[in-house]
This record gives C-alpha cells, sequence and structure tokens, in this order.
C-alpha cells in the first residue's frame, strides 16, 4: 500500500529451482543452504516472478521494477506476498477498504471488508522498487501483487506455488524490531526495541496484533515532537517530513519479516493506514503511531 500524504493515506488504504529430495547426504545440506533468492516485479499489465516453485521455508524477495499508481497521490506501486485460494473474493474486498472512513457507512464496509480479507487470506509483506525481505513460507498457493493495482484491475497477479520438504534456517537475525501488537479496548500499538543502535543491519518486524498491520516509516525532522503528529493527524498541514521514506506492506497476523538495510540515521514517524476491524477507521488515526530514532 504506497501513501504520500495524510489525504493519500487515508483513500489509498481505506490499503528452474525446486529442490529434490534425495537420500543422498547431499540433499540434506542443499536443505539447510541458504534461502532462495527470488525478484518479483511489474512488467506491464503482469506481475512477474523468477521462480514459480520453491519448498517450504524462508524466501529472500527483492522487489524490482514496479509501475506509478494513477492518481493525484499515486506513486511506485509496492508488491506483497499473499497466500491464499479465493484470490477473487479478497481483491473484490478491497473495493469496501478504499472507501471514505469519514463516512459511517463506509467505513462499517471497509471494516467488514477487512475481517473478510483476514479470514480468507495470509499477507507476508512486501515493498517498493528496490527492498529486500525475507519470510517464512509454509506450504500453499500464492501470488505477487501490487493491491491497489491488482485491486483496480491494472495488473494481474503473479501466482507460485510452495510445496515438499520444508528448507531447514531462520530469518536473518536483526538488531532493530518493530512489533504490532493489540492493547486493551481493541486498539493497537507499536513496540519497538534495538533501533537506536540498528545501523546498517536487518529490521524484524512482527505482527503479534489480532489484525491485519502495515508499516510506514516517514523521515521526519530533528526535534520533532508528539504535538506536531497530533496536530498533522487532526488535519494539520505537515512541514517536519524529509524525503526519507520506508514501508513495509501488509502482513497478517503471526507472521514476522525481515527487511536489508541500509536505513538512513534518523528520526522517524512510524504509523499503520490500514482500516480498523472495528469501524473502518486506519489505524494511524485511532493512535497507532510513533517517533523513533534509528542509528
Amino acid at each position: 500500500m504506497k501513501t504520500k500524504s495524510l489525504v493519500g493515506l487515508v483513500t489509498a488504504v481505506l490499503l528452474p529451482v525446486s529442490l529434490v529430495a534425495t537420500a543422498s547426504p547431499a540433499s540434506a545440506v542443499a536443505l539447510r543452504a541458504a534461502p532462495p533468492k527470488v525478484t518479483i516485479a511489474i512488467a506491464g499489465d503482469q506481475a512477474t516472478i523468477s521462480q514459480a516453485t520453491m519448498r517450504p521455508g524462508v524466501v529472500e524477495f527483492s522487489v524490482g521494477d514496479t509501475v506509478i499508481v494513477p492518481g493525484p497521490d499515486g506513486g511506485p506501486e509496492q508488491l506483497a506476498v499473499v497466500r491464499t485460494d479465493q484470490l477473487d473474493y479478497v481483491l473484490q474486498q478491497f473495493g469496501a477498504v478504499f472507501g471514505d472512513p469519514t463516512d459511517p457507512a463506509a467505513g462499517a464496509a471497509a471494516a467488514q471488508g477487512m475481517r473478510n480479507i483476514r479470514q480468507a487470506s495470509t499477507w507476508y509483506g512486501g515493498g517498493s522498487p528496490g527492498t529486500t525481505f525475507q519470510v517464512v513460507l509454509p506450504a500453499g498457493n500464492y501470488y505477487v501483487l501490487g493491491v491497489q493495482t491488482a485491486a483496480m484491475g491494472l495488473v494481474k497477479p503473479a501466482p507460485f506455488t510452495v510445496s515438499g520438504e520444508r528448507r531447514k534456517g531462520q530469518l536473518h537475525s536483526t538488531t532493530g524490531t518493530i512489533r504490532a501488537v493489540s492493547t486493551k479496548g481493541g486498539g493497537n500499538a507499536f513496540v519497538t526495541k534495538g533501533l537506536g543502535t540498528m545501523g546498517n543491519g536487518w529490521l524484524k518486524f512482527a505482527n503479534s496484533a489480532k489484525e491485519i498491520h502495515f508499516l510506514g516509516m516517514g523521515g521526519v525532522k530533528t526535534g520533532t515532537k508528539n504535538g506536531q503528529i497530533r496536530k498533522f493527524f487532526q488535519g494539520s498541514a505537515p512541514t517536519f517530513f524529509t524525503k526519507t521514506q520506508y514501508a513495509v506492506d501488509v502482513i497478517s497476523p503471526g507472521i514476522s519479516i525481515a527487511v536489508k538495510g541500509p536505513f538512513k540515521p534518523g528520526r522517524y514517524l512510524i504509523d499503520c493506514f490500514v482500516p480498523s476491524e472495528t469501524d473502518g477507521m486506519p489505524h494511524a488515526l485511532m493512535g497507532m503511531w510513533s517517533l523513533v530514532d534509528i542509528g
């Protein structure tokens, strides 16, 4: 999900290499080898993937060229990885998710849409062109897609299959962690650890909450305060953003993703604009944001 401003965030989110198992020692070594490196991209009106079949386990994806999402707040499309056997139904639900969250009826439809999406699919994150990320994929049927362009019928998703014996291995080790959690009263929040010493390492984004979440990381000027952010979410024009932006596409509850750096040192606003399953209000407007310092 791509966003460039508060308005853009609200409208955009409101959302031949298959290992052969043998009995030889070589196969055991192969199962412990480095994760397969897979490139995903968009070419014309078609999402692409460099490897259409793979074993369960850790997979490393690199996002290549995509397309520009049409509209006044459009930017380079992000690509996401999703496991589902009901792709048409899931994409249909995004029609409601992209509605106006300030309208109660549209908000209720967005909330129901997010509940339907969570129940019918599992999301493993993604990112903009140039992003490299690792996820652990179980067996199943998957697609690579850009949420906005696929929901608009502009770019066809690319299917791929994960099957066979699980490859051993874990996600790349990380110094910094950002975790989405549920809070009392049905809210959501971020919990962070190790960001101040992350340097050029990898970042882990984990969803320990009950709903689907997205991680936006917008660079802000040194000295930016919480009060400025609150006014921004209330509609004030921002004067504190820098050009540095990162994002991790939507991930489902129980999923973790490791994203490769380098991340530029500085202060960032982290937020999630996925609509709430309660009333369709974007999570950030309900308080799911935080100012963090990356070192």
